[in-house]
């Protein structure tokens, strides 16, 4: 992505920021695994979308002072006995470069520096950081220890959020996003077209994981979120992740899965028959569900709520339930569809989201409508990533195929 993306990311962030304050992100680090070992380094995709780096124990602080706006990137100090061990450490010329940021310092000397500028004449009244979704008792991360020092040392200054501004940045996606976005989805289509090809009876769920995971390595990607290869009854686990089950004749498999593309996430559901044929009852169930998609996509609209397109979805699902001989009255829908029809995406898979669940001009969606039938051993999703314009919706994965015939003529075809 180009420089000028993320610093016009920052000019969009500052002219949100109050007067007299400052805001600060930090790019994360990954927890110690072991001596001599680390876990895999994450960015924290809020530094990512403002600055382009994707490295660890950074801090970018954006000041806000009498209507002037400065920016500082701290890096951490080139150590070369650490680059024997690890990796080569970003210089400052690379940083300069990726992110359009011009006064970079050390990153050793941020607490130092921020407490003289809390201390200073200048000082900003108001301090933002980032804060989403946190379980009571999770430990604290950069965020929360740096909110915790200020709170001790320095509590006049106003610890606000600067989770609404990302909100109405982040869920806004400009063409250059919208084109890594298809790009994550170009990689899990032809992985998926892998693993159709390599299905078959005696397989575990786990082999089917591996199929899709070996191709994104081979295209330099990794999975956007833990692959699901739910089979048979497994698939009406929404979040089914054990993946241990050998698959049989008459099984389906539910694979709710996406790709990377420069941190940028793809996230696809199909369901196929393992041996490569739909039963009669199955492809009923199957139609129901992907007629469903189509009546989900088309109450999308600028300023729609998720609510009611939900609702549109699940007056369709009473219906057809019933003429499925599973249900009688329209309120024992929830038994067979227990979630919501899609959510944001973007830079995290479930992206920010705004607190009025409407959608915006050039909001990314999913559409994962789905039945989920215990007693049958019946699971069946279909998610696609469409994106919302003035114009109308456009699905973004409409390349990936997903009717029954389609499905079973591509996997015959081998």
């Amino acid at each position: 992505m180009k420089t000028d993306f993320f610093i016009n990311n920052r000019t969009k962030f500052a002219e949100n920021l109050e007067d007299y304050s400052s805001a600060v992100f930090f790019s994360g680090k990954a927890p110690r695994e072991s001596a001599d070992q680390q876990y895999s380094f994450s960015v924290d995709r809020n530094f990512f979308y403002l600055t382009g780096i994707n490295r660890e124990d950074m801090v970018l602080v954006i000041n806000k002072i009498a209507g002037k706006v400065t920016e500082t990137l701290y890096i951490p100090p080139v150590d070369e006995h650490f680059e024997k061990w690890y990796g080569i450490l970003m210089r400052k010329e690379e940083a300069i470069e990726v992110s359009g940021i011009k006064t970079i310092e050390n990153r050793n000397g941020f607490l130092t520096q921020f407490a003289g500028k809390l201390s200073s004449s200048d000082r900003p009244d108001n301090v933002y950081i980032f804060s989403y979704i946190t379980d009571v008792d999770e430990p604290y991360d950069c965020y929360r220890s740096f909110a915790h020092w200020m709170r001790n040392q320095y509590p006049a200054v106003n610890i606000k959020n600067s989770l609404d501004i990302m909100i109405e940045l982040r869920s806004t996606k400009s063409e250059e996003e919208v084109e890594e976005i298809k790009t994550a989805i170009g990689y899990t289509k032809e992985a998926l077209e892998f693993v159709m090809k390599n299905l078959k009876l005696g397989k575990f769920e786990y082999q089917v994981r591996a199929d899709f995971e070996y191709q994104l390595s081979l295209r330099n990607s990794k999975p956007s979120f833990h692959t699901i290869g739910a089979s048979s009854g497994n698939a009406v686990i929404l979040h089914y992740v054990d993946l241990q089950r050998k698959m049989e004749d008459g099984d389906m498999i539910l694979l709710d899965l996406g790709a990377l593309s420069n941190n940028y996430a793809s996230d696809i559901t199909r369901t196929y028959p393992v041996n490569g044929k739909f039963t009669n009852r199955q492809k009923d169930i199957y139609n129901v569900v992907l007629e469903a998609q189509n009546i989900t996509i088309d109450a999308m609209h600028v300023g729609a709520s998720e609510t009611d397109v939900n609702n549109a979805v699940k007056a369709y699902f009473a219906k057809s339930l019933k003429m499925l001989n599973l249900i009688k009255d329209d309120s024992e829908v929830d038994k067979y569809y227990y979630h919501g029809i899609g959510h944001p995406l973007g830079l995290d898979v479930h992206d920010l989201r705004r607190r009025d669940k409407t959608m915006q001009e050039n909001n990314v969606y999913t559409v994962e409508p789905g039945l989920y039938i215990k007693e049958e051993g019946i699971g069946i999703r279909i998610e696609d990533n469409v994106w919302v314009t003035k114009n109308g919706i456009i699905n973004l994965s409409k390349d990936i195929i997903k009717t029954a015939n389609d499905i079973e003529n591509f996997m015959n075809s081998r």
